[in-house]
Protein backbone atom coordinates (compact mmCIF):
# COMPACT_ATOMS: atom_id res chain seq x y z
CA UNK A 1 0.00 0.00 0.00
CA UNK A 2 1.45 3.37 -0.95
CA UNK A 3 1.91 6.39 1.31
CA UNK A 4 -0.96 8.34 -0.29
CA UNK A 5 -3.44 5.49 0.30
CA UNK A 6 -2.33 5.12 3.95
CA UNK A 7 -2.83 8.85 4.54
CA UNK A 8 -6.30 8.83 2.93
CA UNK A 9 -7.39 5.76 4.90
CA UNK A 10 -6.04 7.31 8.12
CA UNK A 11 -8.05 10.47 7.47
CA UNK A 12 -11.10 8.28 6.76
CA UNK A 13 -10.54 6.29 9.97
CA UNK A 14 -10.27 9.33 12.23
CA UNK A 15 -12.98 11.31 10.49
CA UNK A 16 -15.53 8.49 10.65
CA UNK A 17 -14.52 7.66 14.25
CA UNK A 18 -15.33 11.27 15.19
CA UNK A 19 -18.49 11.41 13.04
CA UNK A 20 -19.60 8.12 14.62
CA UNK A 21 -19.14 9.62 18.08
CA UNK A 22 -21.40 12.56 17.22
CA UNK A 23 -23.89 10.27 15.46
CA UNK A 24 -24.19 8.21 18.66
CA UNK A 25 -24.37 11.36 20.80
CA UNK A 26 -27.27 12.70 18.72
CA UNK A 27 -29.00 9.31 18.57
CA UNK A 28 -28.75 8.95 22.35
CA UNK A 29 -30.06 12.49 22.84
CA UNK A 30 -33.19 11.74 20.81
CA UNK A 31 -33.73 8.44 22.61
CA UNK A 32 -33.04 9.61 26.17
CA UNK A 33 -33.50 13.39 25.88
CA UNK A 34 -30.09 14.03 27.38
CA UNK A 35 -26.52 14.15 26.13
CA UNK A 36 -24.72 11.00 27.10
CA UNK A 37 -21.24 10.23 25.87
CA UNK A 38 -20.34 6.59 25.97
CA UNK A 39 -17.71 4.37 24.53
CA UNK A 40 -14.60 2.69 25.73
CA UNK A 41 -12.33 5.66 25.07
CA UNK A 42 -12.44 9.14 26.57
CA UNK A 43 -11.96 11.24 23.44
CA UNK A 44 -14.61 12.24 20.91
CA UNK A 45 -14.20 9.13 18.78
CA UNK A 46 -15.60 5.67 18.42
CA UNK A 47 -13.03 3.58 16.56
CA UNK A 48 -15.63 0.96 15.62
CA UNK A 49 -16.93 3.48 13.07
CA UNK A 50 -13.45 4.16 11.71
CA UNK A 51 -12.72 0.44 11.49
CA UNK A 52 -15.99 -0.17 9.67
CA UNK A 53 -15.27 2.66 7.23
CA UNK A 54 -11.80 1.35 6.40
CA UNK A 55 -13.20 -2.18 5.92
CA UNK A 56 -15.83 -0.72 3.58
CA UNK A 57 -13.11 0.63 1.31
CA UNK A 58 -12.67 -2.99 0.17
CA UNK A 59 -15.96 -2.40 -1.66
CA UNK A 60 -14.73 0.55 -3.71
CA UNK A 61 -14.06 -1.75 -6.68
CA UNK A 62 -17.85 -2.25 -6.88
CA UNK A 63 -18.48 1.49 -6.98
CA UNK A 64 -20.53 1.16 -10.18
CA UNK A 65 -23.15 -0.94 -8.37
CA UNK A 66 -24.84 0.88 -5.43
CA UNK A 67 -26.97 -2.17 -4.56
CA UNK A 68 -23.84 -4.31 -4.08
CA UNK A 69 -22.27 -1.51 -2.01
CA UNK A 70 -25.37 -1.27 0.19
CA UNK A 71 -25.79 -5.03 0.72
CA UNK A 72 -22.09 -5.65 1.32
CA UNK A 73 -21.96 -2.63 3.69
CA UNK A 74 -24.99 -4.01 5.52
CA UNK A 75 -23.24 -7.36 6.01
CA UNK A 76 -19.67 -6.16 6.65
CA UNK A 77 -20.58 -3.45 9.14
CA UNK A 78 -22.97 -5.81 10.88
CA UNK A 79 -20.08 -8.26 11.20
CA UNK A 80 -17.73 -5.55 12.50
CA UNK A 81 -20.35 -4.46 15.05
CA UNK A 82 -21.01 -8.04 16.15
CA UNK A 83 -17.32 -8.94 16.51
CA UNK A 84 -16.56 -5.66 18.30
CA UNK A 85 -19.41 -6.33 20.71
CA UNK A 86 -18.06 -9.82 21.40
CA UNK A 87 -14.53 -8.48 21.98
CA UNK A 88 -15.83 -5.85 24.40
CA UNK A 89 -17.80 -8.50 26.28
CA UNK A 90 -14.95 -10.98 26.57
CA UNK A 91 -11.97 -8.63 27.00
CA UNK A 92 -13.50 -5.82 29.08
CA UNK A 93 -16.71 -7.41 30.40
CA UNK A 94 -18.60 -4.44 28.90
CA UNK A 95 -21.73 -4.23 26.81
CA UNK A 96 -21.81 -0.74 25.28
CA UNK A 97 -24.96 -1.38 23.24
CA UNK A 98 -27.83 -3.80 23.44
CA UNK A 99 -30.30 -4.50 20.65
CA UNK A 100 -32.15 -7.18 22.59
CA UNK A 101 -35.79 -6.98 21.56
CA UNK A 102 -35.04 -5.31 18.23
CA UNK A 103 -36.04 -6.96 14.96
CA UNK A 104 -33.58 -9.66 13.81
CA UNK A 105 -31.03 -9.09 16.56
CA UNK A 106 -28.19 -11.52 17.20
CA UNK A 107 -27.38 -11.78 20.92
CA UNK A 108 -28.30 -8.09 21.23
CA UNK A 109 -25.02 -7.16 19.52
CA UNK A 110 -26.40 -6.38 16.08
CA UNK A 111 -29.86 -5.96 14.61
CA UNK A 112 -31.51 -5.31 11.27
CA UNK A 113 -32.07 -1.58 11.82
CA UNK A 114 -28.49 -0.83 12.85
CA UNK A 115 -27.13 -2.84 9.92
CA UNK A 116 -29.57 -1.05 7.58
CA UNK A 117 -28.33 2.38 8.68
CA UNK A 118 -24.72 1.20 8.41
CA UNK A 119 -25.54 -0.01 4.89
CA UNK A 120 -26.69 3.53 4.10
CA UNK A 121 -23.52 4.78 5.77
CA UNK A 122 -21.51 2.59 3.41
CA UNK A 123 -23.12 4.34 0.44
CA UNK A 124 -22.26 7.69 2.03
CA UNK A 125 -18.64 6.68 2.60
CA UNK A 126 -18.05 5.24 -0.88
CA UNK A 127 -19.89 7.91 -2.89
CA UNK A 128 -19.49 11.09 -0.79
CA UNK A 129 -16.97 10.98 2.05
CA UNK A 130 -14.00 9.17 0.49
CA UNK A 131 -14.18 11.19 -2.77
CA UNK A 132 -14.21 14.32 -0.57
CA UNK A 133 -11.12 13.05 1.27
CA UNK A 134 -9.42 12.50 -2.09
CA UNK A 135 -10.17 16.09 -3.10
CA UNK A 136 -8.91 17.42 0.23
CA UNK A 137 -5.75 15.34 -0.15
CA UNK A 138 -5.08 16.92 -3.55
CA UNK A 139 -5.69 20.39 -2.11
CA UNK A 140 -3.83 20.23 1.23
CA UNK A 141 -0.07 20.01 1.54
CA UNK A 142 0.88 16.40 2.31
CA UNK A 143 3.38 17.43 5.02
CA UNK A 144 0.68 19.42 6.82
CA UNK A 145 -1.72 16.49 6.56
CA UNK A 146 0.93 14.12 7.96
CA UNK A 147 1.55 16.46 10.90
CA UNK A 148 -2.16 16.71 11.66
CA UNK A 149 -2.49 12.91 11.47
CA UNK A 150 0.55 12.48 13.73
CA UNK A 151 -0.97 14.76 16.38
CA UNK A 152 -4.35 13.01 16.20
CA UNK A 153 -2.61 9.61 16.38
CA UNK A 154 -0.70 10.69 19.50
CA UNK A 155 -3.92 11.79 21.24
CA UNK A 156 -5.73 8.65 20.07
CA UNK A 157 -2.88 6.37 21.22
CA UNK A 158 -2.70 8.18 24.56
CA UNK A 159 -6.43 7.65 24.98
CA UNK A 160 -6.06 3.93 24.28
CA UNK A 161 -3.14 3.62 26.74
CA UNK A 162 -5.05 5.54 29.44
CA UNK A 163 -8.07 3.31 28.90
CA UNK A 164 -6.03 0.13 29.18
CA UNK A 165 -4.29 1.37 32.34
CA UNK A 166 -7.61 2.28 33.96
Amino acid sequence: MNNEKIIKLSVLFYLTSILGYFYELILTYFRCHKLFSYGLLNGPWLPIYGTGAVVLMLLSKYKNNPLVIFLASFILTGLVEFLSGLLLLYLFKMRLWDYTGHFLNINGLVCFLSAFFFGLGGLFIIYVLYPLIEKIYNFVNEKVLKRILTIITLFFSGDIIATIIN
